[in-house]
């Protein structure tokens, strides 16, 4: 944003659609309109993007003229003043009263976090005290940017070593919400299914996507071995760490920035619990780096042309085969950036839009209905009838998904998730604004950021869906790269101590300067979030790393049950990949079998067609079964009777014989 006009209209988009999005929730007659209308949480949520784009861009073609008058550009010492006060105090109190409150979101592990084992008006003081003491040290000390890479280069192969290893935790059964071993058998089990080649129905699909493919070679490379996996994961994880990594060191150039946009970066793994999340971490965060890499390569290079596009959409294919929902958003917004860049430089040429749009949104087709018919050729491999749309969108198009389990309240009082919807605006108001000027020589940093910015606006719609603290990280590498990016404005304000010469600036530069100081914040308390917490979550996962603890209960269970018994439910699959065994039984992951109950039947089948004379499961996945199906699980009661149990922390694996 760099003229007074831009941040005039884009002020008044935001309170606009703020303004919206506030009486949408907060309004009980407009609120439960909308909400028999379909997902009240995103049917608001893309009400008030549209609604922002739609006002900024009006705001900027009514405006068009405004810059050839002087009132607009104006320099006024006691309103600059005011502004930065303004700002800054009301960023202030936001933030004191969002962390003061994220003990209270569901899902949220904060209260272990120092700042909230430690009275709030101490640890304010102190975060306090090291800003002034940072952005004193900045201000005083000369650094040359240009010199001494290596020491960032450093910190970006250490956090990669450390992301790696927080990442790589195999033994994580039975810790409940600890170790999130519900989460990793809902994602395990496809991949699962796949490696034993099984397709893809209408019983036995998966949640997250078709990523079971993509790992289809490597898992039979290693026979499966949950423990291989865990390190593929792991690998991945990584790889999305240094995709971000070097997005930082295409796009900053202050060498402290990048330096503590890395560490801040790894927050949600070395700090919090994300290393075992696998349905963020990496699942929603390989694929967006990826393309955002692969686009600042091709702004640093300026290798754009129509190869260079056709192999972002190739991409794209992949990304909607690993996740659908990610995919599409990135190939839409693949889309954004290249009408985005036909716009640029202020010269609206009507032919050649018209061109554009039509050939882009040909590509973003082709590469959802090539995904879809790469997972029906696997189908039709495995002699199974090819997959109904509606099938493979499982469950993006199923309005009863799970409603009442999963359904979540957007926060009201100031939250994170606010602060990170208005940072990607912005983003989204930088490129926009490249549509009404003459080139500028920062544009292709700008159309990418715009590009960043518009996946993750797309992207938040899996936190907004069900706003559970750990589902915001799906967009936290995208945000820190951004915050890093427009944090610089806040540098370059302290370093030529621009607040002694009020006289001399207009709007934007106060506005710009004050929010890079936010941002430049932002980023110095996750990258000192990361080392504070780093010790306590490395001691909560220690034991994860314990794969010689896990291989000794695994042979136990070996010595007693016959190999290749039937087995089912949660975790099964991954003790006896571990044993090389075939569970020999089927299904939706234990996790989600609410989604398609009807499985069970199936399971049922399996059972009876096969006599199995023993069957292995574990205790939680009883009563799942018959919860969802208790006319099949009274079968299963009547039929079977346990034999030996197998208990590990709090979980407990059991051994069935046939009566």
């Amino acid at each position: 944003m760099n003229n007074n006009r831009e941040i005039l209209c884009g002020a008044a988009a935001l309170l606009v659609s703020a303004g919206f999005f506030g009486a949408s929730f907060l309004i009980p007659e407009l609120s439960d309109h909308i909400n028999r209308l379909g997902n009240g949480n995103l049917l608001v949520y893309a009400a008030m993007l549209l609604i922002f784009c739609l006002v900024f861009l009006g705001g900027m073609l009514l405006t068009e003229r405004w810059e050839t008058g002087t009132w607009l550009s104006r320099k006024n010492k006691k309103v600059n003043e005011l502004v930065f006060a303004v700002l800054i105090l009301s960023q202030m109190i936001f933030y004191a009263i969002g962390v003061s409150m994220e003990t209270g979101q569901v899902g949220s592990v904060s209260e272990k976090y120092g700042w909230h084992t430690q009275p709030l008006p101490l640890m304010s003081l102190l975060f306090l005290a090291e800003l002034v003491v940072f952005f004193r040290v900045y201000a005083n000390i000369q650094i040359r940017e240009e010199k001494n890479d290596w020491m960032v280069w450093l910190i970006y192969a250490v956090l990669t070593i450390l992301i790696f290893y927080c990442m790589d935790t195999p033994n994580i059964f039975g810790r409940s919400e600890a170790g999130d071993h519900f989460h990793a058998h809902a994602y395990y089990n496809s991949v699962y299914n796949v490696y034993q080649g099984l397709p893809y129905t209408d019983t036995m699909t998966s949640i997250y996507g078709h990523y079971g493919l993509l790992f289809k070679i490597p898992m039979k490379l290693v026979g499966g071995d949950f423990r291989m996996f865990v390190l593929m994961i792991a690998a991945l994880g990584t790889l999305a760490h240094v995709c971000a990594f070097l997005v930082l060191e295409l796009t900053v150039e202050s060498r402290i920035l990048r330096a503590l946009g890395a560490v801040a970066a790894a927050f949600p793994v070395l700090g919090m619990r994300g290393g075992y999340y696998w349905q963020v971490w990496p699942h929603r965060m390989i694929f967006p780096m990826i393309l955002l890499l692969y686009a600042a390569i091709l702004m640093k290079k300026q290798w754009w042309n129509r190869w260079t596009g056709l192999a972002g959409y190739l991409i794209c294919l992949l990304a909607i085969l690993w996740n659908t929902e990610t995919g599409v958003i990135l190939a839409v917004a693949w889309m954004a950036l290249y009408i985005s860049r036909c716009l640029a430089g202020g010269e609206w040429r009507i032919g050649r839009l018209a061109r554009t749009v039509p050939v882009h949104a040909v590509c973003v087709t082709a590469s959802f209905f090539g995904a879809y018919g790469l997972v029906n050729l696997y189908n039709l491999s495995k002699h199974s009838p090819a997959n109904t749309l509606g099938e493979f969108l499982i469950p993006l198009l199923s309005d009863s998904y799970m409603v009442d389990i999963l359904h979540l309240d957007l926060p009201m009082y100031p939250s994170a998730y606010m602060g990170v919807i208005v940072l990607f605006l912005i983003g989204t108001v930088m490129g926009i604004s490249t549509w009404f000027y003459p080139k500028q020589k920062n544009e292709g940093q700008v159309q990418l950021l715009f590009f960043l910015s518009i996946s993750a606006l797309g992207r938040m719609t899996y936190y907004v869906n069900r706003p559970s603290y750990h589902n915001l990280d799906c967009v936290s590498l995208s945000a820190v790269i951004l915050l890093a990016y427009l944090g610089q404005r806040g540098m370059t304000f302290v370093k030529e101590r621009k607040w002694k010469h009020w006289e001399e600036m207009d709007l934007a530069g106060v506005v710009n300067g004050t929010l890079g100081l936010a941002c430049a914040a932002a980023v110095l308390a996750m990258s000192t979030g990361t080392v504070l917490q780093f010790s306590q979550n490395s001691k909560i996962k220690e034991n994860y790393h314990n794969v010689g603890e896990l291989e000794a209960f695994v042979q136990e269970i070996a010595e007693v049950v016959p190999e290749n018994t039937h087995g089912f439910g949660l975790n099964v699959a991954e003790i006896y990949s571990l044993l090389h065994w075939n569970t020999q039984c089927f299904t939706m992951d234990f996790s989600d079998m609410a989604v398609i109950p009807e499985s069970l039947q199936e399971l049922q089948e399996q059972l009876t067609e096969a006599d199995a004379p023993y069957v292995f499961t574990s205790r939680s996945s009883l009563p799942i079964w018959e919860r969802n199906d208790p006319e099949t699980y009274q079968w299963f009661s009547e039929t079977y009777e346990l034999d030996q149990t197998f208990p590990y922390y709090e979980e407990e694996f059991q051994f069935y014989r046939k009566k």
